[in-house]
């Protein structure tokens, strides 16, 4: 039993004492009105719509040329 408590109280301590996850990295997001998209499609620049809704909803109705990749899904991709 003395053991039992050795080991545990060990590995209570080890457990704290181990340095916290690192979380994730910071992701270089932007995040732009619909007035400053409006305005960069009017201008034909480039641009990449990813919409995070479910499939249902966008196949119900999106931007012509959005990327569907549900929220859920990001995570599993490795780039988020």
């Amino acid at each position: 039993m003395k053991r039992f408590l050795s080991i545990l109280l060990l590995a209570v301590v080890m457990a704290w004492a181990a340095p916290a996850p690192a979380g994730n990295p910071p992701v270089p997001e932007k995040f732009i009105s619909v007035d400053e998209a409006k305005a960069m499609l009017d201008r034909r620049q480039r641009l990449t719509f990813i919409d995070v809704r479910d499939q249902a909803q966008y196949d119900d109705l999106h931007i012509k040329g959005a990327v569907n990749i549900p929220l859920g899904a990001l995570p599993a991709r490795g780039t988020w």
